[in-house]
């Protein structure tokens, strides 16, 4: 892979990406701003919108500006005026509580806009967006309430029959040409074509903050946890214009800096009041050992 210089978003130091904790609803909203964005001039979009007094909320609501002109990606063929989503985060599904609670959740938006303009359950889509199938949703609508759940394409499930226009989206089903950014919403991420495919888009859009933001969260998702190797798509690295073997190299040369910091005033201190000893490299080492500072260079390095 040919490395890429000077694309660094916010350079996240490994530790701060092994404590801090994945935030996946941001990436998601990020994701689907990305994939939409040949269409941003029509879209309108709103993360985390509120309903009213209770501070119910909608992962993300976007309007549709212009209702007669058709959308024909994928993951918007549905789209009407007003389109909600629900994120689920790695690791979990679509429940059937929190099916209903989303359309709930339809219903209150419906009542609350209709204070100000006309609005009725067709002009509403709901979007559920899960990493996993949800098995036992389905099953759910088709034995106990006899709708239908379609596929309408990879990854991408029609719920028909129901009060809204439903669709359900399962990432890691999306095709990867078409949904690059939500299929790379795992941690998981191994295929170095894929990350090859991100570092390219990368670079064309790296003044745009959405792309950082999504970025630091699939980089922070993928990399190495202590005593694990779980991390082999090098390309995330190279996001930031580094490698993993760089940012290791780079965590020994940033010890070795403190522990100079640290050591080297107690060593001038000392040499000021003692110069009796003739080799340099002893007198050193002797004024280290009276003081009970270690001169292991690799004990250094590991503190």
């Amino acid at each position: 892979m040919t490395k890429r210089k000077n694309i660094s978003p916010v350079s996240p130091d490994k530790t701060t990406i092994i404590k801090r904790r994945v935030n996946w609803h941001e990436a998601a909203a990020c994701a689907i701003r990305i994939e939409l964005r040949d269409y941003e001039e029509i879209l309108e979009f709103q993360n985390e919108y509120v309903l009213g007094k209770n501070n119910y909320r909608i992962d993300m609501l976007i309007i549709k500006k212009l209702t007669s002109e058709s959308i024909p990606k994928n993951i918007a063929r549905i789209f009407q005026s007003y389109n909600l989503f629900e994120f689920k985060g790695l690791g979990s599904s679509i429940s059937i509580a929190s099916y209903y609670k989303t359309i709930g959740y339809a219903g209150i938006f419906i009542s609350r806009t209709n204070e100000t303009k006309h609005c009725t359950a067709l002009d509403v889509t709901i979007t559920f967006l899960s990493f996993y199938y949800p098995r036992n949703l389905i099953r759910h609508l088709i034995k106990e309430r006899n709708i239908e759940v379609v596929k309408s394409s990879p990854g991408i499930y029609y719920v028909e029959k129901e009060t809204f226009f439903i669709q359900i989206i399962v990432t890691k089903e999306l095709p990867a040409d078409e949904n690059l950014y939500l299929r790379c919403m795992t941690n998981q991420l191994k295929d170095s074509r894929l990350t090859d495919r991100l570092a390219d888009d990368y670079e064309k859009h790296m003044d745009q903050e959405i792309y950082t933001k999504y970025l630091n969260q699939i980089t922070r998702a993928n990399n190495t946890k202590k005593g694990e190797s779980t991390m082999v798509c090098e390309g995330l690295f190279e996001l930031y214009g580094t490698t993993s073997q760089e940012f290791y190299d780079r965590g020994k040369e940033e010890a070795k800096q403190e522990a100079e910091k640290l050591y080297l005033p107690k060593i001038d201190e000392l040499a000021s009041s003692n110069r009796q000893l003739s080799s340099q490299n002893d007198y050193l080492k002797e004024l280290l050992r009276q003081n009970n500072i270690s001169f292991n260079l690799e004990e250094c390095q590991q503190c």
